[in-house]
């Protein structure tokens, strides 16, 4: 990859610190800086980030569980890519909460939810049961991610949060 033509490397599975958890090790090798490896989300919190030392490339390492990997990708590499080229930053779909939700105060959470509309064109999103990472089921149900930020714990039915669409498709709408 130094050499190489390639700009962005990204891994899936082996980042966290089990015993064929490797990819932490390879990419403490090469010289790199603005190095991290894991971040208080949920899912996916052993993401790896590396950029190498004077040079436009990095590495992200992503989870191996399907869904800490694709939130990892939607709210991690994407907005990378958003940004380096030059894109316009992404807004969120701001929804009313239609029921009410718990989560550890420390962690930022990305919900598997869904969004709908009412009569009178509000929009309302539910967050689905089922969010543990290794549950597919609510993925598959889901169209957007709401975003529980961290410092809170208690979300209320009607309270105004932020979501965002799997594959960023409200960019058609901007």
């Amino acid at each position: 990859m130094i050499n190489s033509k390639v700009d962005i490397l990204i891994t899936s599975g082996a980042v966290s610190a089990g015993k064929f958890d490797y990819i932490p090790k390879i990419v403490k090798k090469f010289r790199l800086s603005n190095y991290f490896k894991g971040v208080a989300i949920r899912p996916g919190k052993p993401i790896l980030f590396a950029k190498m030392k004077g040079k436009e490339k990095v590495i992200f390492g992503l989870p191996g569980n399907p869904i800490s990997s694709a939130a990892c990708f939607r709210f991690f590499v994407y907005p990378f890519i958003e940004n380096i080229l030059n894109l316009q930053h992404e807004k969120p779909i701001k929804a009313y909460l239609k029921n009410n939700f718990e989560k550890h105060k420390k962690f930022t959470r990305f919900i598997k939810s869904k969004l709908n509309s009412t009569k009178n064109g509000k929009l309302e999103v539910k967050l689905l049961p089922g969010q543990e990472s290794f549950r597919i089921n609510s993925f598959i149900r889901s169209n957007i991610w709401a975003v529980l930020p961290h410092g809170r714990s208690k979300f209320k039915k009607g309270q105004i949060i932020n979501c965002f669409f799997p594959n960023n498709t409200n960019k058609i709408f901007n």
